[in-house]
């Protein structure tokens, strides 16, 4: 069979105008796999403006990385039996003679993914799944009783799974604060427990040791503002996980000759804008970056203890705090704003110290999560592998159990 033999792809709304009524509203962040939380708008804010869906309907994103990542769910418990979500999002509607659990199984199959990925046409990380992709796919179609069989199993050893992925995510949550909080403790308090404080008079930092020195960011950088081309000076890329090279294939997407950022080794890079919230680091060599970030110099101040400095949580919040802009939850905080904001930092050798503390711990800490994270890599990929065998046959179970 072809999916269009027994489904429609992003089914038309026929019913009444349901004016006021409320609905089920689901944007791309409520999709997740096996997982739909959408929200509840009226009616008339929907029609017409997005992607019409109902109960038992299979969604899933046609957008990358969302489509790699299984973001595909199965409707129900929707208000009125009716939702709308995100133009990102395709339904598939089947007949009365297929199992929408068994069909939310089949496009997790990885022969479906991979046909959906070869599709995608776009640019960068806006590719999308080609309809014609998903509509001519094909696949064994087997009965009802068999579908239904193939699908109880798999919920069954998918949720054993599923629950072991849950733990091991819910222990690298635990290891991330953990981290972010002996950074935040190091750089406030420092590492001696019977310290003296004094108050700081700092919004972010209530308290400080009673010798921290009290300033400026601009009395403890330089703000280098050299505008060179990404041609002489190699793209960076700035995450929360610090500042690396930008891929080959982002790299060459850059225009000829664009205007960026000069970066020199041992420079902090932070970006201005609220929607890369915490995207910041210490340039570990030379290059560029665009425009929208602030770079800064140290002076009097270890460029390693400044990459946890800003680091910290609450830095990140009193930084963004004082930006300014005209959209809603968009906003940027630039160097005029920036250098005048307040800090409190420890002499030179007691940041050696609080640097050299937290290379220790905060190793130690990402080794376990990176552990971890493989481990939760290796039981993905075997439920995809599980899931993969059922639906396409390779794997049998006995239907008179299940």
């Amino acid at each position: 069979m072809r999916l269009k033999d027994v489904a429609i792809l992003n089914p038309n709304y026929i019913g009444a105008d349901l004016g006021d009524e409320l609905v089920s509203f689901s944007p791309m962040e409520c999709l997740r796999f096996d997982n739909l939380r959408p929200y509840i708008i009226p009616f008339k804010n929907a029609k017409g403006k997005y992607t019409y869906f109902a109960n038992n309907d299979v969604l899933f994103a046609k957008v990358t990385p969302c489509f790699e990542n299984l973001n595909i769910a199965v409707a129900s418990n929707l208000v009125n039996g009716i939702g709308f979500g995100s133009s990102e999002i395709n339904v598939l509607r089947f007949s009365d003679d297929c199992y929408a659990r068994y069909f939310f199984y089949l496009v997790c199959s990885r022969s479906f993914i991979d046909k959906g990925c070869a599709s995608m046409c776009g640019v960068g990380g806006l590719k999308r799944v080609n309809p014609l992709a998903v509509t001519t796919f094909e696949f064994e179609l087997p009965s009802r009783l068999e579908q239904e069989a193939i699908a109880a199993y798999l919920d069954k050893e998918c949720g054993k799974i599923g629950k072991e992925i849950g733990l091991l995510e819910r222990k690298v949550d635990c290891y991330r604060r953990l981290k972010h909080s002996l950074i935040n403790r190091a750089i406030t308090r420092g590492l001696a427990s019977n310290v003296s404080l004094r108050p700081s008079g700092l919004r972010w930092m209530p308290y400080i040791p009673a010798h921290w020195k009290i300033g400026r960011v601009r009395d403890f950088f330089e703000y280098r503002n050299e505008k060179v081309s990404e041609t002489d000076f190699p793209p960076l890329s700035v995450t929360k996980n610090g500042v690396v090279p930008q891929m080959d294939n982002v790299a060459k997407s850059l225009a000829e000759g664009e205007t960026r950022k000069k970066v020199c080794k041992d420079d902090f890079v932070v970006n201005s804008r609220s929607d890369r919230k915490g995207s910041c680091g210490t340039s570990p060599l030379d290059g560029s970056v665009s425009l929208i970030y602030i770079v800064l110099k140290p002076k009097d101040i270890l460029p390693n203890f400044v990459n946890y400095y800003f680091h910290s949580n609450d830095w990140i919040e009193e930084f963004y705090r004082n930006g300014k802009g005209i959209v809603a939850d968009l906003w940027t905080t630039n160097y005029v704003t920036m250098r005048n904001i307040e800090i409190a930092t420890p002499p030179i050798q007691e940041q050696h110290e609080i640097v050299a503390y937290l290379d220790d711990k905060c190793n130690k800490i990402d080794a376990i999560i990176k552990k971890t994270e493989s481990k939760i890599e290796l039981l993905k990929e075997l439920k995809r592998s599980l899931i993969n065998e059922v639906v396409t046959g390779q794997r049998a179970i006995n239907i008179s159990k299940s």
